[in-house]
């Protein structure tokens, strides 16, 4: 045993100080501190801020057809959201109240993607649960808008 724990001792490169070796590596007194940032602008001025930009922006889809629908901003900036979540090939349905006023999405998980889960049920589900008593309809699929739309200001 004390002969395999010999060879693994020379062997290793990494564990060194395990083989009974009473050296230390030196220690550096070297620190390093970053360069302090760069001073704030004190002039009293305000500046607005520009709200960033979704990484995934909707894509109009070409059969897009019917009566334009009107988006609460509420409702929009929720769709953001699911933008953000899946992406610009993500699997994903988004659902909105007909009066474009609630909504509700389903997000394709990982263990979710294969056989024959129904996400549009699923959004339609999530919409209407939400919104007791009210007609949901798919606003969209994946990032992919499925109707004329304006976002309500």
């Amino acid at each position: 045993m004390r002969a395999l724990a010999a060879i693994l001792c020379g062997l290793s490169v990494v564990l060194v100080a395990g083989c009974g070796s009473t050296k230390s590596q030196p220690q550096s007194n070297n620190v390093y501190v970053p360069d302090a940032p760069a001073p704030a602008d004190t002039s009293g001025t305000m500046t607005q801020a520009t709200p960033p930009t979704p990484t995934v922006q909707p894509v109009l889809s070409t059969t897009v057809g019917g009566p334009t629908m009107v988006v609460s901003k509420v409702v929009w900036d929720n769709f953001q959201g699911y933008l953000n979540k899946v992406g610009r090939v993500g699997d994903g349905y988004y659902a909105i109240t007909e009066d474009g006023s609630g909504g509700g999405s389903w997000a394709c998980g990982e263990a979710l993607c294969q056989g024959t889960f129904d996400g549009q049920a699923a959004a339609l589900k999530s919409c209407s649960d939400a919104n007791p008593g009210k007609t949901c309809v798919i606003f969209a699929k994946d990032n992919r808008v499925q109707m004329k739309y304006e976002v309500q200001q």
